[in-house]
Formats: C-alpha cells, sequence, structure tokens
C-alpha cells in the first residue's frame, strides 16, 4: 500500500509539474513561433509580390529603345558633370548674345530628406546654380528658350532684372541705357551617386 501511495503522489506530482510549469512554458513557445511563422509568411508572400513587379519592371526596361535611353540620361544625367553643364550653358548664353558674367553653385541637396534616420530616399539629386550676366531683353529671352528646350531637367527658381543706367562721362547730362542686369537661379537634377 505504501508503493501505490508513493506511486499515486509521484504522478500527482507529475500531473502537477505538467500543467503549472511544463504546460503554460510550452503554451509560450508555442504563440512565439506562431507568430513567427506567420511573420515569416507575410515576409515571404511581400518578397514573391516584389519578385514579380521587379521582373515586370525589368522587362519594361528592356522595352524602352536606346534612342530614349540615351535621351533620358541627357535629362538626368548619372554624374554631377557639372563643368560639362556650365560650358553647355555657356555656348547657349553666346548663341543668344547673352553675356555670362559669373556661375555660383549655392548648394547641393543629397538623397535624403530632411537628413533624419530612416528618412525617405530620394530617386533624385539637386544642385542649385546662380547665373549673373548682361544683355537686352530679346538676348535674354532667348537664352531662356533654349533652357526650355534643352534636354536636362531644370528649373528657374528665381529671376531678378535690375536697369543698368549709367551716367555718361563726357559732361552731358545724358544718360546712357545700357543692357540690363540679370540674375537667376536654376535647379538642376541628376540621380544620385552610386555609394
Amino acid at each position: 500500500m505504501n508503493q501505490r501511495l508513493v506511486i499515486i503522489l509521484e504522478l500527482l506530482v507529475a500531473f502537477g509539474l505538467f500543467f503549472w510549469y511544463v504546460q503554460p512554458t510550452y503554451m509560450v513557445n508555442i504563440k512565439t513561433l506562431q507568430a513567427t511563422i506567420a511573420s515569416q509568411k507575410v515576409t515571404s508572400t511581400t518578397i514573391g509580390k516584389y519578385s514579380q513587379q521587379e521582373k515586370l519592371l525589368e522587362q519594361k526596361q528592356k522595352d524602352i529603345s536606346s534612342s530614349n535611353i540615351s535621351r533620358l540620361s541627357k535629362m538626368l544625367p548619372e554624374k554631377n558633370n557639372t563643368a560639362h553643364f556650365l560650358l553647355n550653358i555657356n555656348a547657349l548664353a553666346l548663341r543668344s548674345g547673352f553675356v555670362i558674367s559669373k556661375f555660383n553653385i549655392e548648394s547641393s541637396a543629397g538623397g535624403a530628406q530632411n537628413g533624419a534616420m530612416g528618412a525617405k530616399q530620394k530617386s533624385y539629386e539637386t544642385f542649385v546654380l546662380g547665373i549673373s550676366g548682361k544683355g537686352n531683353y530679346g538676348s535674354f529671352r532667348q537664352f531662356l528658350d533654349g533652357l526650355e528646350r534643352s534636354l536636362r531637367l531644370v528649373d528657374v527658381t528665381s529671376l531678378s532684372i535690375r536697369a543698368n543706367v549709367q551716367a555718361e562721362t563726357t559732361g552731358t547730362k545724358k544718360q546712357k541705357i545700357s543692357p540690363y542686369n540679370y540674375l537667376l537661379k536654376l535647379q538642376i537634377y541628376r540621380l544620385p551617386s552610386a555609394s
């Protein structure tokens, strides 16, 4: 009888351990694993959708003609090529009769917005170019028309025009009106540099 009592007590202790310790611990681990599996299923589904979308976009990219890719690279170049761009602007000004006296690169914007951690990455970068010059209204207008027709993406963000009135030095009180002074700011776009 004592032996039966010992076996019954051992069984009660075993059942007690199972229901008060093993089962709750086991259930917590199961719930954690189930949450992990559900999260991984969502991630797997998202990756599958992303892969399908990526394949579609790669196919669309292959369908773009080389001439259109060439035009796009001129419009939004991968490299800054600021010197080349300034030469093109200067050539445009010379063709229109507008005289550029000064270039000033004022700012450069990076790829991240607001510089915050985890900020959304922009798909382009910009820099602001200040241009000072002289010319009559017709030559300046022709210069702006050339900028507008340019393949490179450029926004005129500010424009200041001042008449250049100077007194003649011959002693007469006549005033000579020379060309206008212009100050404009251009925002120029490019693809972000791969780093």
